[in-house]
C-alpha cells in the first residue's frame, strides 16, 4: 500500500506539453493524469491501476512503466511504501530519460519532487463507484460462456496436438 507520493515538477510540464503535440499524445497525456488521480485515491496495488508494459524495467529497480497507448508511457519508481511518478513521453523519450537517471538515488530523487497528498475515495464516491460497477455486465466476475464442450468435441479441435485424426 502507497502511503506517500512524490511527483517531479517537470512531469506537469511534460503533459502540457503532450497534450499540445497531437491527438494521440493529447489522449497518451490524458490518461497519464487519470493514473495520477486513481494512484492519489485509490489503495491498490499498481498493477490494478492502469496498463503497466510487458516488460520490467530492469535498469531501474523498482520501475513501473504505465503503458498509455500509442507508444507513450508513464514511468514511476516504488520504493517501500513510497510513490515518486517521475516522467511521461514517448518510448524513445522515456528510455533516455531512464538512461539519464539511473545511477541517481532515491534521496536526490525525493529531493526534486513534491509530496502529493493522499485522497482517500469517500464513502459515497465508493458507494457510486459500487453500484455502476455492479450493474455493468461487462465488469461481471465470471462471465457465462454457454455449454461446456464434451471430450469429442474438443478431440475434433485438437487433433492436431494429440496425433488423432478426426
Amino acid at each position: 500500500m502507497i502511503k506517500k507520493i512524490f511527483i517531479d515538477p517537470k512531469l506537469y510540464k511534460r503533459l502540457a506539453r503532450l497534450k499540445r503535440a497531437s491527438k494521440k499524445a493529447l489522449l497518451a497525456a490524458k490518461y497519464a493524469e487519470e493514473i495520477i488521480e486513481k494512484i492519489q485515491r485509490e489503495a491498490v496495488p499498481l498493477m490494478e491501476i492502469g496498463n503497466l508494459t510487458r516488460r520490467r524495467e530492469l535498469r531501474l529497480p523498482g520501475c513501473f512503466k504505465f503503458n498509455l497507448g500509442a507508444g507513450y508511457r508513464l514511468i514511476t519508481l516504488k520504493q517501500h511504501h513510497t510513490l515518486y511518478i517521475l516522467h511521461a513521453g514517448s518510448h524513445d523519450e522515456c528510455n533516455r530519460w531512464i538512461e539519464d537517471n539511473r545511477e541517481l538515488p532515491v534521496e536526490m530523487i525525493a529531493q526534486r519532487c513534491e509530496v502529493v497528498e493522499i485522497r482517500p475515495l469517500q464513502q459515497a464516491d465508493f458507494l457510486k463507484e459500487n453500484n455502476s460497477q455492479t450493474n455493468d455486465p461487462e465488469n461481471d466476475p465470471e462471465p457465462e460462456y454457454g455449454q461446456p464442450l464434451d471430450d469429442q468435441i474438443l478431440r475434433r479441435i485438437f487433433s492436431g496436438l494429440t496425433g488423432e485424426t478426426g
